[in-house]
């Protein structure tokens, strides 16, 4: 795969030919990875011009792609639209969860496109106002970010645009997506506790599960571990319960369930009430998140990066641009990326 980012340059094609001593198509075709080039001379291409400091530039690569398809160039701009109650609410100053936008603007940046972003629920603005401004401005890709909890669909005029949705809290419509691949994470850090000899392993809803989609993908995946352990490691998950006393419940629960470790949607809060409980961790029982977002509070568990998620949205979404596919697609295609183990002070080594 080529890896020349796509960005403005002063260096032409022209240029890196006189330098190889080849013809201009070769390079065109070498700088594609085109079979047509052998990998040797296609190599020797791509790292002189890599030496030179070229950049394709997306609007050429797009005109190339239109006049070899039929179909209208694309703008450059890209959308990320957001639908939470105020302006920024969904970063992560305001909630702890994933934030897509830096990675997805960095991407963007890299391909040769801006990523801006919308407010959907902007006093005064409606779907298809919205949708009116990003044509008249010419962009033609949108972005859609994590809805705010409770929320599950939003309406755009979809058929304008090429469109992917971050996360699995969009369910409506059913769009391209790109998120964790939550079955794989849960396993991974399920493995790792069981290969260190965890048996009663407790699972932990730490917080509102907001996303039911994500809920039932760890659930999932701890259920099939468990039945490979028999009756006697049996523990029933826990479930946030809004307005109760987090505490006692969560101690009622421990007590009934007595867990030697515990896998938890959000470690902070966890770990908050086994202090009020006078319970050490990892001595008493192990701590594992399946959102390890603070690496600074040492806990183990699964770390799925954010910023690559964004930045595969934003591939994903120039390719559908580029092939000019538009609107709600017949058949939805959902990209996943599991996340990595990251070992801490929260569980024996």
């Amino acid at each position: 795969m080529s890896k020349f980012r796509r960005v403005a340059s002063t260096v032409a094609l022209e240029d890196i030919a006189r330098a190889a001593g080849v013809h201009r198509s070769t390079v065109s075709l070498a700088l594609r990875d085109h079979p047509r080039i052998s990998k040797e001379v296609r190599e020797r291409i791509q790292r002189l011009a890599e030496e030179m400091g070229y950049r394709v530039n997306p609007l050429v690569a797009a005109l190339m792609q239109s006049r070899r398809s039929g179909k209208k160039v694309r703008d450059v701009v890209l959308a990320y639209v957001t639908n939470y109650s105020t302006r920024y609410g969904w970063r992560p100053q305001y909630h702890d969860r994933p934030d897509y936008f830096p990675g997805a603007a960095a991407r963007a940046l890299e391909l040769g496109y801006k990523l801006e972003h919308f407010w959907l629920a902007e006093p005064g603005m409606t779907p298809e106002r919205l949708s009116d401004i990003l044509t008249v401005r010419g962009i033609h890709g949108v972005l859609v970010g994590r809805l705010p909890p409770g929320q599950k669909a939003i309406r755009l005029l979809w058929e304008r645009f090429s469109c992917v949705a971050l996360g699995l809290t969009m369910l409506e419509p059913n769009l391209h997506r790109v998120a964790e691949d939550h079955f794989v994470s849960a396993g991974r850090a399920l493995d790792r506790m069981l290969e260190r000899g965890y048996r009663r392993i407790g699972f932990v809803f730490s917080d509102i599960d907001d996303s039911p989609a994500v809920g039932d993908r760890l659930l999932g995946a701890y259920l099939r571990r468990m039945i490979t352990l028999g009756r006697d490691s049996r523990v029933d998950p826990y479930y946030f319960v809004p307005d109760a006393d987090p505490v006692k419940r969560f101690k009622a629960w421990f007590d009934r369930w007595k867990p030697d470790a515990l896998i938890v949607t959000h470690a902070r809060p966890v770990m908050a009430w086994l202090t009020q409980l006078g319970l050490s961790v990892p001595e008493e029982v192990a701590v594992v998140t399946l959102t390890n977002h603070h690496l600074e509070d040492g806990c183990s568990g699964i770390r799925c990066e954010a910023s690559k998620l964004g930045g595969l949205g934003v591939e994903m979404l120039v390719g559908l641009m580029h092939r000019g596919e538009t609107g709600v697609p017949a058949d939805p295609h959902e990209v996943l990326l599991g996340g990595d183990w990251i070992d801490g002070r929260t569980i024996r080594r």
